[in-house]
Formats: structure tokens, C-alpha cells, sequence
């Protein structure tokens, strides 16, 4: 029984480490819009979202657009936001993994401060990619969770950087 459960283990590691099994790290696979993995659309939805320059470049300004539906009400919240990078096929690098205030985001983003009201919003933004990143595929997920912990929002997008 316990090398049974030794081999099991042993799998699951490996499986883990290539991402093989794991959807986490394959998603998303050849997806080239932005998906929207949320639980619920309850909260939002983001429509006719757009990046470019593609692919984007080190040390160079990427332009986010977009429409974002916001249907209940937003005093507070978390964003999480991670990238990971499969490295040779064989293991998944995470070069961010970090949690921000949802409402300074949101500021960022729609340029509106909490509480935020529901409505369309236009996404306009821009941010400089990190000349640390490598070139590459990376897989993006951005989560948004309010004060109680639900879930607000989730987008996915595979990303190329030159």
C-alpha cells in the first residue's frame, strides 16, 4: 500500500511540475482573445477587450481597450494577478503572482474610485512591460474578489512577448 501510494505521489509531482495533468497551468492552450473565466457574470462582464501591440515588447507601452459592464455596486475589493511562463515545455515559471486593491485598479483602469456604481465603463489603459520578462508565451489570469470574498470577475489571455 505505501508504494502505491509513493508512486502517486511521484506522479502527481511530475504531473504538477510539466503541467501536464494540471489545468491551471495549461489554460488558456492557443487561446488568443482575452476569456473570461468567471464563476458567475453576475458582478461584470468585460466585452470587445483588446491588447495591442501584439506581441507585446519588453520595455515598451501595451495599450488595453474594452467595455466593462459593471452590474452590482463596488466599495471594495482584491485583484490577483499572475503569469506564468512554460519554460521549454517542461515546468511553469510564475514571474507575478501579486494581489492589488481593486479599487486603485479600478482607478487605473476606468478612472473611477470605489464606490463604483454599475454602468459601462470604457477600459483605457497602459502599462510598460518589465524588460525582465522573458521573451516568450505566458499564460495571464487577472481574478477580481469583492469585501465578502466572491469572486467578481475572471480573465484569462495567452500572451507572446518579444
Amino acid at each position: 500500500m505505501s508504494a502505491l501510494l509513493m508512486i502517486l505521489s511521484v506522479v502527481l509531482v511530475v504531473s504538477t511540475l510539466t503541467g501536464s495533468t494540471n489545468n491551471y497551468y495549461n489554460e488558456p492552450t492557443g487561446n488568443k482573445e482575452i476569456t473570461d473565466c468567471s464563476i458567475t457574470k453576475k458582478f461584470g462582464e468585460l466585452n470587445n477587450a483588446s491588447i495591442i501591440p501584439v506581441p507585446l515588447k519588453r520595455g515598451e507601452k501595451s495599450y488595453w481597450k474594452g467595455l466593462l459592464k459593471i452590474k452590482r455596486m463596488i466599495h471594495w475589493g482584491i485583484v490577483h494577478l499572475t503569469m506564468t511562463h512554460n519554460f521549454k515545455n517542461y515546468t511553469n515559471i510564475t514571474f507575478l503572482d501579486e494581489k492589488f486593491n481593486l479599487c486603485d485598479y479600478l482607478d487605473d483602469i476606468i478612472k473611477k474610485y470605489c464606490p463604483v456604481h454599475p454602468r459601462i465603463y470604457d477600459v483605457n489603459a497602459s502599462a510598460t512591460m518589465s524588460k525582465l520578462l522573458w521573451p516568450g508565451q505566458y499564460n495571464a489570469r487577472i481574478t477580481a474578489y469583492n469585501e465578502k470574498g466572491e469572486q467578481i470577475m475572471c480573465l484569462m489571455k495567452e500572451i507572446t512577448i518579444n
